[in-house]
């Protein structure tokens, strides 16, 4: 049995809504696993962005994942060696674009078609697992569900409440710098506690950007993307953040704002303005000495799908 699942990046904050707000985007990882009952060592593949880099065997987010949702599921017939695994990344290592989230989604969704899809088909189920093990939502929900997605949590407990805002008519161009900023460094550096005018300025922006995506005025996403919780931290270890926000805005973005935790900016805008946000970002960033990566992306509506 062979099973085959393309999980999408994604983009998380949006600005203002740390560990709330999060979108799917058109550019992908896909995942590989087939079960071999008699093979007495595991296949395990790599290919595109994290052919050198990712670790192969036990110590792979995908097999992770994979062994966390057997363990859920009750099922012990499948082992490491007897599983043939290709992963293929399309999706940039630690750039802020969900890689660790869709490596999660990935290895979940390959376990739950090998033990014949006995989670539940609305995916609550599968995010359910992908948040336990990542440990935010704001990256793994929309992984699983595609779209823009909006997250909350009930008290202390596990129980979480997803909802689900207008996919925008927009373009999401991101410029991912060449150096790394790795999630447990970028969640370091954010302060134990906000004071109130910062949390208040928050809410207002958070209030706004429902609004624009709800109501599909964009022009509010230039003030509702601002954000003082997360963004003011890390643009610390991300030289000119706030220029490049700045000159992607000038060049005809509705808003800019910090992909997940970085170093990765996105910007969202209208199609005949993404050919130009792009190279006004990438230039922004050249002054800097900094190469830069960059796509110009449709939102995902899928999410986490069996190819």
């Amino acid at each position: 049995m062979k099973v085959k699942i393309r999980v999408p990046s994604t983009t998380a904050n949006l600005g203002p809504g740390f560990d709330v707000f999060g979108a799917a985007l058109s550019l992908y990882n896909e995942f590989e696993a087939e079960y071999v009952p008699n093979a007495r060592k595991t296949s395990f593949i790599l290919e595109g962005e994290g052919k050198k880099l990712l670790p192969k065997g036990e110590e792979n987010f995908v097999w992770q994942s994979m062994l966390e949702t057997f363990k859920v599921l009750g099922e012990d017939k499948y082992k490491l060696e007897n599983l043939n695994i290709r992963i293929k990344t399309g999706i940039p290592l630690n750039g802020g674009l969900g890689s660790s989230a869709s490596a999660i989604v990935g290895g979940i969704a390959l376990a739950n078609v090998l033990c014949g899809k006995e989670l539940d088909k609305s995916k609550s189920q599968v995010a359910d697992i992908a948040i336990k093990i990542e440990g935010h939502p704001d990256n793994v929900v929309p992984a699983v569900f595609g779209g823009l997605c909006a997250c909350s949590k009930d008290g202390d407990g596990d129980h979480r409440t997803v909802l689900h805002l207008p996919i925008p008519k927009l373009k999401a161009v991101l410029c991912i710098p060449s150096f790394e900023l790795r999630t447990k460094r970028s969640r370091q550096i954010l302060p134990k506690s906000i004071g109130l005018k910062d949390v208040v300025f928050n809410i207002s922006r958070v209030a706004m950007l429902t609004v624009a995506f709800c109501r599909g005025d964009y022009s509010l996403l230039k003030q509702g993307m601002q954000d003082k919780v997360h963004q003011l931290y890390r643009g610390k270890m991300i030289p000119a953040m706030n220029e490049v926000f700045e000159t992607a805005i000038s060049a005809g973005a509705y808003g800019a704002f910090l992909s997940g935790s970085g170093p990765a900016i996105a910007a969202f805008c209208n199609e005949k303005e993404a050919l130009n946000v792009q190279k006004a970002m990438v230039k922004r960033w050249k002054e800097e000495s900094i190469s830069v990566k960059s796509h110009i992306l449709d939102f995902d509506t899928k999410g986490v799908l069996e190819i």
